[in-house]
């Protein structure tokens, strides 16, 4: 059985004319409830005190006072608020531990998390890039906390998890490996030259390609997977915004691409728990395929 977690207080996040839409989670949900027999996962709200485990404080509490306070946007107009943001954004992050619950009741062992809003641009200070906290970061905490000591978290978004990288830049508990496009955003991030500071040099690894990726090259990237981390569980950014029918980036990765590039990490992960978090993605009818194919491995690979 997979574990699924979704809920509509996420279409709550009201971003106007924006590409990153509440349509994009409803669509994958309305695909998953006609396709698929998952568990499904309840969502928390959680203290915002847990955010802090890698989040600042100040930028915490600046979030949930934000729209009250006149402000509508983070760091530029690509990052809305809106009136049920902060609390919807808390709730998106803080409900990873559920899953991770279940991980550690042995009730499931892969799971699809159909989040919103997305969270791999969120720096430990500051949002950005359509993110507020950053839900993986805080899934990784919270495995540490139920004992998966060591995490792996794998970012294949067509944009470089900078607030990931950022967030566990000086940590050897948890290794960080991207696959992203190099000239797109954030633009300034992602280099291969990053490979982590103080103790947590050699546990980033960053696969930046050019513009235009085919599949053969893209799954090429993926065979440099890190085989000396001795991981405890695998966490998975899962940025659809890679696909060949996506605007926001030039690559050219199709569906069976897409298939071959999720059963060759499912392969590399072998019997530890597995989770991807959704991130990008923003064509829907591309992203829910993208989305039914993930759970096709997830299920039968």
């Amino acid at each position: 059985m997979i574990g699924y977690m979704y809920d509509t207080d996420f279409l709550l996040h009201d971003t106007g004319a924006h590409i990153e839409i509440a349509r994009r989670c409803e669509a994958i949900d309305e695909m998953v409830e006609e396709k698929y027999s998952v568990l499904p996962i309840e969502t928390r709200v959680g203290d915002k005190k847990e955010l802090c485990m890698v989040h600042d404080v100040g930028y915490v509490h600046w979030v949930e006072g934000a729209y009250d306070d006149g402000i509508r946007t983070i760091v530029s107009s690509d990052t809305v608020i809106s009136a049920e943001s902060y609390d919807v954004a808390l709730k998106c992050a803080t409900s990873t531990q559920n899953v991770i619950t279940a991980f550690n009741n042995g009730v499931i062992s892969r799971a699809f998390l159909n989040l919103r809003p997305p969270g791999h641009h969120a720096e430990y200070i500051t949002g950005q890039g359509f993110c507020i906290f950053n839900n993986i970061a805080l899934m990784a905490r919270y495995a540490q906390e139920a004992g998966f000591s060591k995490v792996l978290i794998i970012d294949f978004d067509v944009h470089h998890g900078n607030g990931t990288q950022d967030i566990f830049y000086d940590d050897p508990s948890v290794y960080f490996f991207s696959t992203h496009e190099k000239n797109n955003y954030p633009y300034f991030t992602g280099a291969k030259e990053e490979i982590g500071k103080e103790d947590g040099v050699g546990f980033t690894q960053n696969m930046p390609y050019h513009d235009g990726i085919d599949d053969e090259e893209f799954l090429a990237l993926f065979d440099v997977l890190p085989k000396h981390f001795d991981f405890d569980i695998v966490l998975v950014s899962a940025g659809y915004d890679l696909m060949n029918d996506e605007q926001i980036s030039t690559s050219q990765i199709s569906y069976s691409g897409l298939s071959q590039m999720v059963q060759k990490v499912l392969d590399f992960t072998g019997d530890k728990p597995i989770a991807f978090l959704l991130e990008g993605g923003y064509n829907i009818e591309s992203l829910v395929q993208s989305v039914d194919i993930t759970l096709d491995r997830l299920v039968n690979g």
